[in-house]
């Protein structure tokens, strides 16, 4: 598994997200590397997966915190959905946080 291929396990939750960890910390920079995007795509993925209970609120969390504070990857897409997820207080005081990411897939969804 290269560096790209680790971001993306990563990013997507993949099955071989516990070994991406490694491979990307290990992995060497470089000016060549290109940054990986962070598509709409993905986040209607990444979002799917917390309807679904796959991941859960710290998860989702540290996903849009880990796009923004990384130079290789490239968050610039899914900038204010990322701002909104890493930031729980955007969501919302009423508690129901899956009402909040289902109108998020929703919107997402009907500008895809």
């Amino acid at each position: 598994m290269d560096k790209q291929q680790a971001i993306y396990q990563i990013m997507s939750f993949g099955p071989e997200r516990d070994s991406a960890f490694s491979v990307y910390l290990n992995a060497a920079a470089s000016a060549q590397d290109t940054p990986f995007i962070v598509t709409k795509s993905l986040l209607i993925q990444v979002l799917n997966k917390y309807l679904t209970l796959e991941i859960d609120d710290d998860d989702l969390e540290q996903w849009a915190n880990l796009i923004n504070f990384r130079d290789d990857i490239d968050g610039d897409a899914i900038e204010d959905w990322l701002y909104a997820l890493g930031n729980q207080e955007m969501m919302g005081n009423n508690g129901n946080k899956k009402a909040n990411i289902e109108r998020m897939l929703a919107l997402l969804n009907h500008h895809e």
